[in-house]
């Protein structure tokens, strides 16, 4: 199983609608690879990690690499990791940012943009950040029919 995580910059903002567009896109083409992941963006900062199959996830990496709707990609972490995954509950879904109790505890400073954006680039702080996303959303899941259409494992 390979994990990948990575950081790019929105070309333009986009509305929590179009993300939501890509993941339910992507849900559906990475249920066919074996493929998971999460996704979140914050003021045009965007953290996503993939989990799956080497080949399948290098393969999808490229084409996200050449997705023109962001920039400066860059791989924060890459690794071949045991059979169980960490953010296996979702084919993929985006995590949205928005709830203020994100914002607290070791999080409170990378509420600024131009903080997330530069500390973001450590992968400790990207996966500490996703993984915390994740968790919100996981028990977000059970409450939210919408949400509900993207699970692909059991609760994790």
């Amino acid at each position: 199983m390979k994990t990948l995580l990575y950081r790019s910059d929105a070309v333009a903002l986009l509305p929590f609608s179009a993300l939501a567009d890509i993941c339910v896109r992507s849900a559906r083409k990475n249920r066919t690879l074996g493929i998971t992941g999460f996704l979140v963006e914050h003021e045009g900062t965007f953290l996503q990690i993939l989990e799956g199959e080497s080949d399948a996830v290098l393969a999808l990496f490229e084409r996200i690499e050449a997705d023109t709707r962001h920039t400066n990609v860059t791989v924060t972490l890459c690794h071949d990791s045991g059979p169980d995954r960490s953010f296996g509950f979702w084919a993929m879904n985006v995590g949205p940012l928005d709830d203020p109790s994100f914002w607290t505890g070791d999080f409170a400073g990378l509420r600024r943009a131009g903080e997330f954006r530069s500390r973001s680039r450590d992968p400790d702080v990207a996966l500490a950040v996703l993984r915390r996303a994740y968790e919100f959303a996981v028990t977000l899941a059970g409450k939210n029919e919408v949400i509900a259409n993207f699970i692909r494992g059991g609760h994790p």
